[in-house]
């Protein structure tokens, strides 16, 4: 191709050289389009070109939106987690379901428990709400007491940094999973003896309060570490030359940069206390019947494992998808907060 210059001078540019000159100005048009968002739009706009972080969202959202959901659900399946449908066991064969995979139907789309006939579909639904109930609670709970704690260490340092950092070494070094168990039952049996909750409540709170008092050093080191590198920066320092206070620098200076961590920390965190609910309630830690958790329903399962394997298998197979699928949403939130993530 030929060109003219402003002398009039002819002057011979290759396909290469357009290109380059395309491709300058296609970059210098996405940078002023990235210098006119807010980090909340460039991170909302990188996780929805996430495509397994998109449907694992939405999976998730199902997924609560069933387990609150449970009541109007059993419903419009005229089916309840303590009813009993002796109809579909057979009794020639210990009371197992009739027909292939636990008994699954129209009527029962996961089948009917061996032994009792309860509706499996149900029992999961009304199981998971106690578990995303505890999964939230902590997870909330954790994050406001270390973001609390963590913001303090990193902003004021000197010895309140070394008491807080000496008591979350001091609860690192114990084994968490061991001290709540040999904990909970002398602890709720002290909660039901002052009158503070009975029965499965008083199991509930003994273990949520543990979960928080052992979860929220990890994320209280992570908040320190990014408060010490915020107070350094020239906008806090320039509000301490105006004379702000602590609180105000706190708040208005620190906090704002520091929800993307918590929002991290919440999405990655979820999945973990909802197993743990699991866990805990499998080891008679958690709630007892006649409550429903999932813990419970897999115990119940064991037992019968070798003759009816659908009944467990439907139940861990949905706890597994429900702790991928907030395991996958976490991995996708991380990656578009965080400005040095790979796409």
């Amino acid at each position: 191709m030929v060109m003219s210059n402003a002398s009039g001078l002819r002057k011979h540019v290759t396909f290469k050289e357009i290109c380059s000159v395309v491709d300058a100005t296609v970059q210098e048009k996405e940078a002023v389009d990235v210098a006119q968002r807010t980090p909340k739009q460039i991170a909302w706009n990188r996780f929805k070109q996430n495509r397994t972080g998109v449907i694992a969202g939405i999976i998730s959202i199902g997924f609560i939106l069933a387990a609150y959901a449970a009541p109007l659900i059993v419903q419009i399946f005229k089916v309840g987690p303590y009813d009993l449908y002796l109809d579909q066991l057979d009794p020639l064969k210990a009371n197992f379901p009739i027909g292939t995979a636990g008994g699954i139907s129209w009527a029962h789309p996961f089948g009917v428990t061996p032994e009792d006939g309860r509706d499996i579909f149900a029992n999961v639904l009304f199981g998971s709400r106690i578990s995303f109930t505890v999964a939230i609670i902590t997870t909330i709970s954790s994050i406001g007491l270390g973001m609390l704690l963590g913001i303090t260490a990193g902003y004021f340092r000197g010895r309140v940094d070394a008491l807080i950092g000496r008591y979350s070494d001091f609860l690192f070094a114990f084994p968490s999973f061991f001290m709540i168990i040999a904990l909970s039952l002398p602890a709720v049996e002290r909660i039901q003896g002052w009158g503070i909750a009975q029965g499965n409540n008083a199991r509930l709170l003994v273990l949520i309060v543990f979960l928080v008092f052992f979860g929220w050093p990890g994320f209280a080191r992570l908040v320190r570490s990014q408060a010490l590198s915020l107070r350094e920066r020239d906008f806090v320092m320039a509000a301490q030359a105006q004379g702000a206070s602590n609180f105000r620098i706190i708040t208005k200076e620190l906090l704002p940069n520091l929800w993307s961590t918590a929002i991290i920390f919440l999405s990655l965190a979820l999945p973990g206390y909802l197993a743990a609910e699991a866990v805990f309630a499998y080891l008679g830690i958690g709630v007892q019947p006649p409550a429903i958790s999932f813990g419970l329903l897999l115990d119940d399962a064991r037992k019968s494992w070798s003759s009816d394997p659908a009944y467990l298998l439907i139940t861990s197979g949905y706890l597994i998808a429900i702790v991928l699928s907030l395991n996958l949403l976490g991995d996708a939130i991380r990656d578009a907060i965080d400005p040095k993530a790979d796409r």
